[in-house]
């Protein structure tokens, strides 16, 4: 397919490579030609840094501040293309926008300006806007940026030829593995990115992932409509493949009404007739989920347990399945040896006859455990310690036991705490897909201790959007950890099978909160933010000569602190949410006493406030003041600017 590279984290270009260099014209918002189901966004860059509207040259905006605009003046299906030159300098603003919005973001590349390109004999109409290299006066393809937790390297929505953006058309399929993902305009992102992790398929074996929806196949196409399909039409729309004798499985949900079961049953029989495949699909009332790292599909019953897949045959089908379902949820050659499955199976003993290099380690299956029951909480029970997570959630109403993954070996994970930038853990039944060399910790929790993912009545972060509606997977709140006790240390060893590690201790289960490349050291990603609302003024104090930001965090003042010499202090403007409140921060974790962190610590040391290193950019200068005779003088010439740019004018001015 074509189109326009996604870009995540890292961005590239592809030069249009063309020989004959187009005629453009300087953009003009009343020639601009509007793409259906694109949102184009005119910014400028501001008098003092960052971006604006132009109609609003005073108004810096943020990641959330172009969300806002988008969502009051776009379609909520809507895709974004910010028309400014230079988009990709602001990457990482644009990537929290995609996030926030849930769609994919197109910007300029670096080295390029916003051109309108003229058509044949500068007929006077709409024009298609192009980024145009500034040196070679070639035009560049648009960047799409897409949600970071939601991307991958398959196709946006629209085609870029040459820096125009296209429309594509016919039916929304994404590539799959000998396969095809159908989508529709609302869930095209989130099965892009769901399409993506289905790395394999077995020989012979071809899977087309669809959403059921009232007694048949929904599908969509590029102009934004959908249509229900019945097998027959499915059928023709998937003539490209070659499906005639194969086996197809569909990667679906079904519906919870019993009469459209029996109806997208029927259908799915149709479905195989019509293509001579024999056509698998999960239990009525169940669906299929991605296992083994996202290396194949697993059928779940309608209480979300492992089940077998059903097959649909053509009448005239000949000779025997090739396939087999697997009571597991897996689908396998009839050839493969039967996989058993042991729960809790005990260490078996060397076998006398071979070395301890030949028998390797000594391991267990790694067996799904039993899934508890649910109970709704009421809105006065005890909190759950993220702040985005509201009472009345759906927790286990029995004592269960799951897997937590660790990033270090489990008996020290125990005594020093998990390290994780979050204020959860994340426990999974199943521990079947999780990577090779990983350990575990087997953990047992008390009724109330776990959240199901796949229940969550909440808005959660961007970042964790992946996690929601996962399947075994259950979030242990920070504020609950007090009911999950370890019971036994693990790595996980060839696909399949548990190396018990040594004894990780009957210590409290706790989290450590450490840094990950977008946090704070010894603070979690949930936190106060400061200012509120609006832009607040702060102090900084930075070397008066030759010193540079830190590359971490920079401490803010609310008050003007006292005068040190060799010391500037930098009065700036700090727009909203860009500074961690440290004070609030520690008053607001200090009731989780399973969190170990630095709030307190940094509290007691005195600091307010903390710049990150990314927000640096967005802070401006107003005035620099120089320490003399105990106290701040001002630095004469001083001109307001992001806090970067000002401070490496500032410095070389200032005699040693």
């Amino acid at each position: 397919m074509d189109g326009g590279e996604p870009v995540n984290p890292v961005t590239t270009t592809i030069d249009a490579g063309i020989d004959e260099l187009p005629a453009t014209s300087r953009f003009d918002p009343r020639r601009h030609l509007r793409i259906p189901g694109l949102f184009d966004l005119w910014l400028e860059p501001g008098p003092r840094g960052g971006l604006v509207v132009p109609a609003e040259p005073s108004v810096t905006l943020t990641a959330r501040g172009i969300a806002d605009l988008v969502r009051r003046s776009g379609e909520p299906a809507d895709d974004v293309r910010i028309l400014t030159g230079d988009g990709a300098r602001n990457g990482d603003l644009f990537s929290e926008v995609a996030g926030l919005l849930g769609h994919d973001v197109l910007v300029s590349p670096d080295g390029a300006e916003i051109r309108h390109r003229r058509r044949g004999d500068a007929a006077v109409g709409p024009s298609h806007a192009v980024p145009l290299d500034r040196i070679t006066r070639r035009p560049m393809d648009w960047m799409v940026i897409q949600p970071p937790d939601l991307a991958t390297p398959l196709p946006g929505w629209f085609a870029v030829d040459r820096g125009v953006v296209r429309p594509r058309t016919g039916v929304v399929g994404l590539p799959l593995p000998a396969g095809l993902a159908l989508a529709t305009r609302a869930d095209f992102v989130h099965r892009r990115a769901v399409a993506h992790r289905l790395t394999s398929t077995s020989d012979g074996l071809v899977t087309v992932a669809v959403t059921a929806r009232a007694a048949g196949f929904l599908v969509g196409d590029y102009s934004g409509t959908q249509k229900v399909h019945g097998g027959e039409q499915l059928a023709a729309l998937l003539g490209d493949l070659p499906l005639y004798g194969c086996d197809l499985r569909l990667w679906f949900t079904w519906p919870s009404d019993p009469q459209e079961q029996r109806s997208l049953a029927e259908q799915a029989q149709e479905f195989a007739e019509r293509t001579g495949a024999t056509v698998w699909t999960p239990p009525p009332g169940g669906s299929a989920e991605l296992v083994d790292g996202g290396r194949d599909l697993r059928a779940l019953d309608p209480a979300g347990s492992p089940a077998e897949w059903q097959a649909h045959r053509p009448e005239y089908a000949a000779g025997p399945l090739a396939l087999r379902a697997t009571p597991d949820g897996l689908l396998v050659s009839v050839s493969a040896r039967p996989r058993i499955a042991v729960a809790d199976a005990p260490i078996g003993p060397p076998h006398p006859g071979l070395s301890d290099a030949a028998q390797g380690p000594l391991t267990v299956p790694a067996t799904a455990l039993p899934r508890p029951g649910l109970i709704t909480e009421g809105r006065r029970a005890q909190g759950y310690g993220p702040p985005w997570l509201p009472p009345g959630q759906q927790v286990n109403a029995e004592e269960f036991e799951a897997f937590v993954v660790c990033p270090m070996e489990p008996a020290r994970a125990v005594a020093e705490g998990i390290p994780s930038a979050e204020l959860f853990l994340i426990a999974l039944l199943d521990p079947g897909p999780v990577p090779d060399d990983s350990y575990l910790i087997r953990v047992r929790v008390a009724p109330g201790g776990a959240i199901p993912m796949a229940t969550l009545r909440s808005h959660i972060p961007a970042r964790l959007q992946h996690l929601r509606g996962v399947n075994d997977a259950y979030l242990l709140p920070a504020a609950r950890l007090d009911r999950v006790s370890p019971r036994g240390g693990f790595r996980t060893y060839q696909f399949g099978r548990l190396v018990p590690t040594a004894e990780c201790g009957d210590g409290p289960l706790r989290i450590h909160c450490s840094s990950r490349a977008r946090t704070i050291a010894g603070l979690p990603n949930d936190v106060r933010r400061w200012p509120e609302t609006g832009t607040r003024r702060a102090y900084a104090l930075v070397p008066a000569s030759g010193g540079r930001l830190p590359r971490g965090w920079l401490r803010l003042y609310r008050k003007a602190p006292p005068a040190r010499p060799g010391r500037l202090m930098l009065e700036v403007r700090v727009p909203r949410g860009r500074t961690i409140d440290v004070m609030s921060t520690a008053e607001m974790i200090a009731r989780l006493d399973r969190v170990r962190h630095q709030a307190e610590r940094l509290r007691d040391a005195g600091v307010e406030l903390i710049l990150g290193s990314r927000s640096y950019e967005r802070v401006q200068v107003r005035r620099a003041y120089l320490a003399h005779e105990n106290a701040w003088q001002r630095v004469p010439g001083t001109e307001p600017g992001p806090l970067p740019a000002i401070l490496s004018r500032v410095q070389p001015s200032i005699p040693t």
